[in-house]
């Protein structure tokens, strides 16, 4: 049987209630976060903008968070939830076509010009290298997950070469979107998109299952 929001949090009690509200704010929380790290990095990332953006007080941070690093981490994971639409919309193509879709559907003057809802990789990638400490780690595990989400869906006759392709698929949208977001002339950050794009077509194909 379906229990409505309000009918659970009746049957959770006061306590429960509580509990179930600070859930939801750290959510909101970390979701501002994620969409003001992937604009401004981690330098730019302010707990009092976080919580500004979050309709929350600055006070308030500390009930969910020990500190900035923390957020940092979280928002991070909550920013990769752009891939999951990524990789849901190639796995519907045949195999065959799915390299292509990737590379066309991440290399776009959509995702070029908004950064705060895009790829966190592209936007973060120089920032967590140079921040140290966990960072760098952190970033390697959720990459090594993407790569082998990719290995799995670019399937092919040649499986040992599966695991180089999604390296390289990888590596050419990244490095395109950041080469595009980069330059100063929209001529070429256009180009730019379009020509990696295109290479991402047809490079590193081989004979594909059906």
């Amino acid at each position: 049987m379906n229990i409505d929001r309000r009918e659970a949090n009746h049957h959770l009690g006061p306590m429960g209630k509580r509990a179930d509200e600070k859930i939801r704010t750290k959510e909101r929380i970390i979701q501002a976060a994620s969409t003001l790290i992937r604009e401004r990095g981690i330098a730019g990332l302010k707990v009092a903008d976080v919580m500004a953006a979050a309709s929350l007080t600055h006070g308030a941070f500390y009930a969910h968070f020990a500190d900035k690093d923390e957020l940092i981490e979280a928002a991070f994971h909550k920013a990769l939830d752009h891939r999951e639409a990524w990789f849901s919309a190639a796995a519907k193509q045949p195999p065959k076509d799915r390299l292509e879709h990737l590379a066309q559907t991440y290399l776009t003057d959509l995702h070029r010009d908004a950064p705060q809802n895009g790829c966190a990789f592209a936007s973060l990638a120089r920032d967590f290298a140079q921040a140290g400490g966990p960072f760098p780690k952190l970033f390697e595990a959720e990459l090594n997950v993407s790569l082998n989400r990719l290995t799995k869906l670019l399937v092919s006759n040649a499986p040992e070469d599966d695991r180089q392709r999604a390296m390289g698929l990888l590596s050419l949208c990244v490095g395109g979107m950041v080469l595009a977001r980069a330059v100063d002339d929209p001529t070429l950050s256009n180009n730019l998109l379009k020509a990696a794009a295109a290479f991402g077509a047809t490079a590193g194909s081989p004979e594909t299952k059906t």
